[in-house]
């Protein structure tokens, strides 16, 4: 199993490149295994109760950080889990796009949830494992 790497440029959306690039290879089965790089201006959810069905709010983060965690799934829509697809109902991506990730700001202040939007601040480099069969790159 191969790992490929897709590099986010400073000021471009890491959910919109690492989507991109899913899709130019034809892949609808991927694993995002992790990443390295700064962000900025992310936003993340988070369960905003201890209740199903899941009801989620958004908390932003202006500025600068270090991204320390990223794990997540890229697949088609008919694979997402049905209770999943109540909470995303923006269904505009060909894919379903699930990342979680972790960040530290100034002062080791360390926050994260399911990434919503962030951009890469100087870079990215996140790292991807294809699992659906289709040719490698």
């Amino acid at each position: 199993m191969e790992i490929c790497e897709v590099t986010v440029p400073g000021g471009q959306s890491i959910k919109e490149n690492v989507t991109q690039y899913v899709l130019d290879h034809g892949w609808k089965d991927v694993y995002l295994c992790g990443a390295i790089g700064s962000v900025i201006d992310c936003s993340f959810t988070a369960p905003v109760e201890n209740e199903l069905p899941l009801r989620t709010g958004t908390t932003p983060c202006h500025g600068a950080a270090e991204l320390v965690s990223l794990t997540g799934e890229i697949m088609a829509w008919e694979r997402m889990d049905p209770a999943l697809a109540a909470v995303y109902t923006d269904k505009t991506s060909p894919v379903f796009v699930h990342i979680h990730v972790s960040i530290a700001t100034a002062g080791g202040h360390v926050m994260g949830g399911g990434l919503t939007d962030g951009k890469a601040f100087r870079s990215v480099r996140v790292f991807l494992i294809p699992l659906d069969g289709a040719e490698q790159h």
